[in-house]
């Protein structure tokens, strides 16, 4: 019989807990107090309240850690005294105190499980404080922090989520404070305008007396579910999001109270998405990419959206959990040290202790979450329900296609296949082409795009107009960018445009083919540093072992048997190694790419005639012109006869014979002016400027 999940968190939290010791310190001047990581203002007390969630549930659970509790209380001590409300400091001044922004409970809502853990623990002292504390941030919101939702400008899904769940915490927690009612009332306005929709100002739902639409401030999402967090189609923000109102949920759960339906608003129409974009192995498939390390923050907290799914609608999430633990053994055993991440974040461990105890507090925290919840619910055995608010009927169900129009995201998931494209996305463009049945071999950065990296320090893409459309099992897409480059070492210029690509893409209705065309320029004359045609983004790190298995031969590229690249035209196939892991952290609104040879995650690279040296290109002349297919299924004849079609001028197109017995044409025109194409068979076609089709031969 397997070890129940929660005992196998606890296993992983043991030798966490001894590896962290030297991030553990107390301050000369109160020895009654601890704190984790480096003790400021911010991130740092998220990070010590996080913590201590973690020793918290390791010395509470049966089969754990007692040893602990002395530790566990210090870290709580250290974030109620340092708080506006209490007799000591942060580590930033002698007289600094944290609190009463539009953040600062987000590491108190993450930390409130560790409290429930060790309540019986807390003296009274530590009850008042907790009190004072609580009713000092509801308050400040209550009376100071303004409510903003919007589509791109003022988007606060997770925080509007998190600042009304602590006004209905404390509420339910005091309902003798002065504000309570006001709490509530005010906590549901920041619930409904968490998970909202443009059609949230016309939903006649009643939460608290009054409608949706009469609460509603604005949407954070689109109509589709897509939400543009941090300016891009981020469906880590959405984990986020759905993981506070988990927090939630089980607060009310676990102190037999009933939650107000309000938690539960548009949950389901999101869960819905989100469980589109899990891994059978609990890894997330972010379609819209990410800027951050990978493999960590939103997807730890994704575990608390599993549980909820499993609380609320009886879903079965031991899977995922399970798969997920042996990612995190993985790692841990490749580590060799007790730590979950020290290996690939060792840039952060040298240079920024501060975010290397994050990322370590936030996996510590998640776990010890579900271990919690495992504990007390019995593994969900009796589901819960969303009492007083009816779900989709649906809501269970995965899409087996999805896009969103402002973001061009397109996306199909089919047995073999997960298959998008995305333009506005954390390192746009993107796509994937991957199978279903691994998710190690997923990338984001620039992922079947192409890079072009010029002279400067940073280098991103500018996007321009771009189109596409839905279709029975797949999807067809076009559009354009411009490759960038700034900090530039001429005095005279800082920044530059270099290359213009134009790309078409599609996703065959045959669940296993994905084609794409590609052709770019020079937008004057420019040099270049390199540039990879096609960037085919393989992970080769800790997550497979370092291991992947190449057979070329011809045209095509076979990967672990599993996934197979054709070259179409344009060039041969190449796969570049690069000395180190490459795939960084993106850095705030300049498009920084930070330490770029000491990323986070290492992946082989397949090119098609891939530039590696600096070089010249003339104005308007063509730097790379290619066509290129990605097949999810094993060896070479998995890809059936995918040949290039004759064409003149800027017109490209490609013939390719699907999975399914059909004969498919992908037909782009690169040119400026609308050009008709006719295809075999004498079948004509129009095509506007930039603009693409799939069409059935």
């Amino acid at each position: 019989m397997p070890k129940s999940i929660t005992n196998e968190y606890l296993d992983l939290l043991r030798p966490w807990a001894e590896a962290m010791q030297p991030y553990l310190f107390t301050p000369s001047d109160r020895p009654d107090l601890t704190y984790f990581g480096d003790g400021t203002n911010g991130w740092g007390v998220q990070t010590n309240q996080k913590a201590f969630s973690a020793y918290a549930v390791l010395a509470a659970l049966p089969g754990g850690e007692p040893k602990w509790i002395g530790t566990a209380l210090a870290l709580l001590r250290y974030s109620l005294e340092t708080h506006l409300v209490g007799s000591y400091h942060t580590t930033d001044s002698d007289t600094f105190r944290w609190g009463h922004t539009w953040i600062s409970v987000l590491g108190v809502e993450r930390m409130m499980h560790g409290v429930d853990a060790l309540w019986d623990h807390l003296t009274e002292e530590d009850h008042a404080l907790l009190r004072k504390m609580l009713i000092s941030e509801s308050d400040w919101i209550l009376r100071e922090y303004p409510l903003k939702a919007g589509l791109t400008k003022d988007n606060k899904p997770e925080s509007n989520m998190w600042n009304g769940a602590v006004m209905l915490r404390t509420a339910s927690l005091y309902p003798d404070c002065p504000n309570a009612q006001a709490y509530i009332d005010r906590g549901t306005d920041f619930l409904v305008n968490a998970i909202s929709m443009p059609s949230t100002e016309e939903d006649q739902r009643i939460y608290n007396g009054k409608t949706a639409a009469e609460r509603f401030v604005g949407a954070n999402f689109f109509e589709s579910m897509g939400c543009d967090h941090h300016g891009y189609m981020n469906v880590g923000y959405m984990v986020i999001t759905l993981s506070n109102a988990a927090m939630l949920h089980f607060h009310y759960r676990n102190r037999g109270l009933t939650p107000p339906p309000v938690l539960y608003h548009n949950w389901d129409k999101l869960w819905k998405f989100v469980k589109s974009c899990i891994y059978a192995d609990g890894r997330l498939l972010r379609i819209g990419g990410d800027t951050r390390v990978r493999y960590c923050y939103c997807q730890d907290y994704l575990i608390h959206a599993m549980n909820m799914a499993a609380d609320c609608l009886g879903e079965d999430t031991d899977a995922w959990e399970r798969g997920w633990i042996d990612i995190l053994k993985k790692e841990m055993a490749a580590n060799g040290d007790g730590t979950f991440l020290s290996s690939r974040t060792e840039i952060f461990v040298e240079k920024s202790p501060l975010y290397y105890t994050r990322l370590e507090s936030d996996r510590a925290s998640s776990i010890s979450f579900s271990a919690w919840q495992r504990h007390l619910l019995q593994d969900f055995a009796q589901p819960f329900g969303t009492p007083g608010y009816e779900t989709i009927p649906d809501c269970k169900v995965p899409y087996t296609q999805w896009m969103d129009e402002y973001h061009g995201s397109f996306f199909v998931r089919d047995p073999g296949r997960y298959a998008a494209f995305t333009w506005r996305s954390g390192e746009l463009p993107m796509a994937l082409c991957v199978p279903a049945s691994d998710s190690s071999l997923a990338e984001w950065k620039h992922n079947l795009t192409s890079e072009v990296l010029g002279d400067g320090v940073v280098d991103y893409n500018i996007p321009g107009n771009f189109g596409g459309k839905m279709l029975d099992g797949g999807f067809v897409t076009w559009g354009s960018y411009i490759a960038h480059t700034a900090g530039l070492l001429e005095e005279q210029q800082q920044e530059t445009d270099t290359l213009r690509n134009q790309i078409a893409c599609a996703a065959l209705p045959d669940g296993v083919t994905m084609l794409t065309l590609q052709l770019a320029a020079a937008t004057k004359t420019c040099h270049v540093g390199k540039v990879y045609p096609l960037n085919l983004q393989i992970p080769n790190d800790i997550f497979n072992d370092f291991k992947r298995e190449y057979a070329q031969r011809d045209n095509r590229i076979t990967m672990d048997n599993a996934m197979t690249v054709v070259s179409v035209y344009g060039g041969e196939l190449s796969i570049v190694r690069p000395p180190y892991r490459q795939i960084g952290l993106k850095m705030g609104s300049d498009k920084k790419w930070i330490y770029r040879d000491r990323g986070f995650l290492h992946t082989d690279v397949i090119c098609i005639n891939p530039v590696e040296k600096p070089c010249w290109y003339e104005n308007g002349s063509i730097a790379f012109d290619i066509g290129a297919a990605v097949l999810c299924g094993g060896g070479f004849d998995s890809g059936r006869h995918i040949t290039q079609i004759p064409t003149e001028g800027m017109l490209r197109a490609v013939r390719a014979e699907g999975a399914d017995g059909k004969v498919y044409i992908l037909a782009a025109n690169f040119g400026d002016a609308e050009e008709e194409i006719t295809l075999p068979g004498g079948r004509k076609i129009i095509l506007a400027a930039g603009e693409a089709d799939l069409a059935e031969e």
